[in-house]
């Protein structure tokens, strides 16, 4: 099986100098991603400065936070001998896509599980680019039957064997590692004078894998800064709890890698952000767009970013310094 050469000069592997053997990755992101200001957009939404790290460029083929987790988990695929990968995800995954695309330049054989979501922009021609990929899906009709679709997409042989698999959105203590390597690249930014600590850090929450590596990699990088998490799934997918759990298991990893990490820092969880419902249209995130579109030279969707970027206008962040992080690609695959 071809693959992309092993890297084992970064932020992370010098945080935990053993981790090629407790969690090798691939080579798949063009790191670190640049950290922009964003004067105007900070103007219109009200921030007092509003800085993004703008991992929508995490890569020229599909950009994201997705690309960081899969460096991780095809690695342990990789490493395990396995032919195959499985995910699952809702049918405008950007996460499944990402899978689809980087497995497949990997060399690895990919199957989703599918389930029904809110028909959005990020539908249009999804299923055409999975099939061109070479992927293959398997669909749940109904989000009850999703169970057992996702157990017969994980079990049933892929390449003579069971697929390694990548639990949704690529969220795991093992996937989380790589936005654990974003927020150290953040730290030396701010070391470096490029950007000034943050009163807070907001993203998107779906799986809650960003988030939760974000929260590791401060307290890895002894900076100590609010994340605020914009719950954009329902409560049983995004939480506080998991969050944490999440970020706790990146460090364990980190913990047996030789690192030292730091205590967690302060985590918070926006909940309003999420009516009326998962990919269902947002008036406030229609305004974002808008607003993006007209003050910032970086894209964001309806579906995450934007709403993320949403509550800004609450006024509690009026006079704050804010990092967003920017997960949505910033090219089409």
């Amino acid at each position: 099986m071809s693959a992309p050469p092993r890297r084992d000069d970064g932020r992370l592997e010098r945080a935990a100098p053993r981790l090629t053997t407790v969690a090798p990755r691939l080579r798949l992101a063009d790191l670190p991603t640049p950290v922009v200001e964003a004067p105007a957009l900070a103007a219109v939404l009200g921030a007092r400065r509003l800085f993004v790290k703008r991992d929508d460029r995490s890569s020229p083929l599909y950009g994201g936070s997705k690309v960081r987790a899969l460096e991780f988990l095809l690695g342990a695929a990789q490493a395990r001998g396995a032919r195959g990968v499985a995910t699952l995800g809702p049918e405008g995954s950007h996460h499944v896509l990402a899978t689809a695309l980087f497995g497949a330049r990997a060399g690895f054989l990919v199957r989703a599980a599918l389930f029904p979501q809110p028909a959005t922009d990020e539908l249009a021609g999804r299923g055409e680019r999975l099939a061109a990929l070479g992927a293959e899906t398997v669909r749940a009709p109904t989000v009850a039957l999703l169970p057992w679709v996702a157990a017969r997409a994980r079990w049933t042989a892929l390449g003579g064997a069971a697929p390694y698999w990548i639990p949704g959105g690529g969220s795991s203590a093992l996937g989380a590692l790589g936005a654990v390597e974003g927020a150290l690249e953040f730290a030396d930014a701010v070391r470096e004078g490029a950007a000034p600590p943050p009163d807070v850090v907001v993203v998107a929450a779906g799986s809650c894998g960003t988030a939760a590596g974000l929260v590791a990699g401060f307290a890895t990088a002894g900076l100590g800064v609010e994340v605020c998490a914009v719950r954009v799934t329902p409560r049983v997918v995004a939480s506080r709890r998991r969050i944490v759990a999440l970020a706790r298991g990146s460090l364990a990893l980190l913990e047996r890698a030789g690192a030292r990490p730091g205590p967690l820092g302060p985590v918070t969880v926006r909940h309003d952000a999420y009516a009326p419902g998962y990919a269902k249209p947002s008036p406030a995130a229609d305004a974002v767009m808008r607003d993006v579109g007209a003050a910032a030279d970086f894209r964001v969707e309806g579906t995450y970013t934007a709403r993320a970027l949403s509550v800004l206008r609450a006024p509690e962040f009026a006079g704050r310094t804010v990092l967003f992080w920017n997960t949505y690609s910033a090219v089409d695959p």
